[in-house]
């Protein structure tokens, strides 16, 4: 009878070993982490970031602008927005290269302000003052104008605006 025991003894302690040896079934299998996506903070160019901002009338512009250098001697700045009956854009024009503080008058600089539902409104007279002038690595400075409409443009920023 202590053979029989012993026997069931030693297939008892064998079977709790290999019990004890199973995996768990509440302990998850570790998964590999799943990335959060993260959005991108909008730039904001009328407060400090790149892109193009005015405020046209009582109404603020603003979004990424592209730099276009016409005939090897004109800068432009061009600011887009929209699609169809809600297009938008402005186009100032620097006859010339170098920084520094211009008249918007025809001659020396020029701005133009087109709307799908408006259409393109010139300007009147303003100044630009072109603080970089670098035709790779961007342009920047500021605008004020008035419009032949007597619409008032203030605010008028354009911050490393690039090809």
């Amino acid at each position: 009878m202590k053979k029989n025991f012993n026997k069931a003894l030693l297939v008892l302690v064998i079977g709790m070993g290999i019990i004890s040896c199973s995996k768990e079934e509440s302990t998850p299998a570790p998964t590999a982490a799943t990335p959060t996506p993260t959005t991108p903070p909008a730039l904001d160019p009328c407060n400090g970031d790149d892109g193009f901002c005015m405020d046209y009338g009582t109404v603020t512009k603003s979004g990424p602008g592209k730099l276009f250098v016409i005939n090897g001697n004109r800068t432009r700045v061009y600011w887009e927005k929209g699609a169809s009956s809600t297009y938008e854009q402005v186009e100032l024009d620097i006859y010339s290269l170098t920084p520094g503080t211009y008249s918007i008058n025809g001659t020396d600089a020029d701005l133009e302000y087109y709307s799908a539902s408006g259409g393109a409104v010139s300007v009147a007279y303003g100044s630009v003052t072109v603080s970089v002038l670098d035709t790779i690595n961007g342009v920047t400075g500021t605008f004020t104008a008035t419009m032949l409409d007597s619409t008032k443009i203030n605010s008028g920023v354009f911050k490393n605006i690039k090809k």
